[in-house]
């Protein structure tokens, strides 16, 4: 209802422009959320093509791996704190963007997505476009589960019911 409320609110006059949903702050704080619990890309692996050190000063051989695991560090409470696997876009709001290290899920360093802000802008636009106008419904109450991919998808889909408001 806040999204609804917020989009409504920010664009319903000026409709839905760069501007606008730009505004959309609380938006922006679940979208960030959704992705700390729910990353796209869960595991990621680099490979040392020379010798390297990491900024903690970890030594990595040429043609060692180095993994980390978004879905795990965005549930990790010795990085979010205790309510970390509680679901807060607060945690998110008037608050200075994470470091790309904390919160990896574009990537990080020389590596960042540079689709980054368009992905963040066509979900806030998605939202704040959507919701107020459609219900959607899981019908066939989908477990949760994933089906682990390079992609994260849901394991069997996730049919929904979508009717107007």
């Amino acid at each position: 209802q806040k999204i609804t409320d917020e989009a409504e609110q920010v664009c319903g006059k000026e409709g839905y422009t760069y501007d606008t949903v730009s505004q959309l702050h609380y938006t922006h704080a679940v979208v960030m959320e959704v992705l700390r619990l729910h990353p796209s890309v869960t595991n990621e692996h680099k490979y040392a093509i020379n010798d390297d050190v990491l900024p903690d000063g970890t030594f990595v051989p040429a043609g060692a791996a180095v993994s980390w695991i978004p879905i795990y560090m965005g549930r990790s409470e010795k990085i979010w704190g205790a309510d970390a696997l509680e679901f807060k876009p607060e945690r998110f709001l008037d608050a200075k963007e994470p470091s790309q290290f904390k919160y990896p899920v574009f990537n990080a360093g020389y590596r960042l997505c540079l689709g980054k802000p368009l992905a963040l802008m066509t979900m806030k636009m998605t939202l704040a476009y959507l919701l107020p106008k459609f219900k959607f419904e899981d019908k066939v109450g989908h477990s949760g589960k994933y089906h682990w991919t390079l992609v994260r998808a849901m394991k069997g889909g996730f049919p929904v019911d979508v009717s107007e408001m």
